[in-house]
Formats: C-alpha cells, structure tokens, sequence
C-alpha cells in the first residue's frame, strides 16, 4: 500500500577500469567524466595516470522511485573525455534496469578506449534478460569479449 515511501535499490554503474590512449599511445592527465541518471543527475570524474588509466568505482543508490507503478525511468550512463578541444563519446547505455547486467560489469571491467577510432554502436547478449540485447554507443571496447 505505501510502496512508494520505501526506498529500493537502484544500480547505476559497475566499476568502471579502462585505459585512453591516441594512436596507440597512453595519454596521461586527461579528466574523464562519468555521468550516470536514474532519478537525478550523478555525475563524478576521474583523471588518467601515465599508462593512461582511469577508474570510477560502483555507483549504488536508494530511491522510492522505482515505487511508483508509473514510473518508467531508465538507468544512463555516460562516459566522456575532451582532448585537444574536442569531446569524445566512451560509452553510451540506457537500460530499465535496476540490477546490474553482467555483460556491462565485464565490458566496464577493462575498457580499451582508442581516440582515433570512430564512434560505433555494439550490442551485447542480455544474459539477465536473454530476449533484450543491450546497446551501447562509444569509442571504447571490452579488452576481452
């Protein structure tokens, strides 16, 4: 009956590991930024050491939004870097999910994340939901499939 006082947790993000390099070569310093929506804007930042790695760690929250039978927010997250006055897309994904899919957590785990490559769209199986396939924009890929 008041579901919609109780506070349910909501899965934004798995730990993010990935590295940036230009033409194969690590590049250091760079501020990457990590924005993630549910029920307002998350967003944090992470700056790359000298082989050009960066991580953000889990992100988890509680919110009474998911109480609501009408909702029908999804979970974005957004990865970006700018770089000689130009910003690039890492990784784009907008899911209705509040569990974490573990085709993300693996792809997040080790993130190769190559500027001169062009921007693409990837789908990986939905082993949670076998019949939904997740989509993904960015430059980054999964060092590992």
């Amino acid at each position: 009956m008041f579901g919609w006082l109780k506070r349910y947790d909501v899965h934004l993000c798995p730990e993010v590991r990935g590295i940036i390099s230009n033409n194969g070569e690590p590049l250091a310093g760079l501020r990457v930024y990590r924005e993630l929506d549910y029920d307002r804007a998350y967003s944090d930042s992470a700056i790359t050491d000298a082989q050009g790695r960066f991580f953000f760690a889990e992100k988890n929250i509680r919110s009474r939004l998911p109480g609501n039978m009408l909702d029908q927010s999804t979970v974005r997250q957004v990865l970006s870097v700018d770089y000689q006055q130009k910003t690039y897309l890492l990784w784009y994904s907008s899911t209705p999910s509040l569990q974490p899919h573990s085709a993300f957590q693996q792809a997040l785990s080790d993130l190769q994340c190559e500027l001169s490559s062009p921007e693409q769209h990837m789908v990986f199986a939905n082993e949670e939901y076998p019949d939904h396939p997740l989509g993904v924009v960015g430059i980054c890929k999964p060092a590992s499939p």
